[in-house]
């Protein structure tokens, strides 16, 4: 699959090499081209850095790592270049309770949008497993179809499945799932290696 990725820092980064090695062709999308670390990154990777709307138009799958304040104006720039794309949106933007204003801005522009790789941190996505387990990856949107082939791409990073919360009115919870992970990893001072998994009897 081609697959974008804007934003390539922590998140963007990881999953571009996690899937760059799952045999993906992955392309950079970025505004500045001149960069020299991104550049040697992604010559390193494989990878192809390219302005942001032609690497939106060549990929097949688009993620967005952005940070959550810039979704809203990325996804108005890009207007009608994100209809009808599959586009993973993996940013967390604190909006008025129970609203998920990057996610909408991604949607109502026409793409097939889907909440996911948002709720941990990058080293569970290096690292899946903690001993003889793996870590859960969790998603919501109201695509089916978009679901079903996120879910290989899930897979592809070394996720045993991802854990379908629901349609677009649950992104939100996703969002605020994250808090939960920050909150724990961060605040009460439980370390960044931490993960969630569902048990079910």
């Amino acid at each position: 699959m081609n697959i974008t990725i804007i934003g390539a820092g922590n998140i963007g980064g990881t999953l571009a090499e996690k899937w760059k090695a799952a045999g993906h062709d992955i392309r950079i999308g970025a505004r500045n081209l001149g960069d020299e670390e991104t550049l040697k990154w992604a010559q390193g990777i494989g990878a192809r850095v390219m302005p942001i709307a032609e690497a939106v138009k060549a990929g097949d799958a688009v993620l967005v790592a952005t940070p959550g304040k810039a979704v809203v104006d990325l996804a108005a720039s890009l207007g009608s270049a994100l209809a009808g794309k599959l586009v993973m949106d993996a940013t967390n933007m604190a909006g008025p309770l129970g609203t998920a204003p990057g996610f909408d801005a991604l949607r109502k522009s026409g793409a097939d949008a889907v909440k996911v790789f948002n709720c941990t941190g990058w080293e569970n996505l290096a690292d899946v497993r903690y001993g003889d387990q793996v870590a859960d990856m969790f998603m919501a949107g109201g695509s089916e179809a978009a679901k079903a082939r996120v879910r290989e791409l899930v897979k592809d990073v070394g996720f045993t499945d991802a854990i379908d919360l629901g349609g677009d009115d649950k992104v939100h919870i996703l969002e605020g799932f994250a808090l939960v992970w920050i909150d724990l990893a961060i605040f009460q001072k439980m370390g960044r290696g931490i993960a969630f998994t569902l048990l079910q009897r």
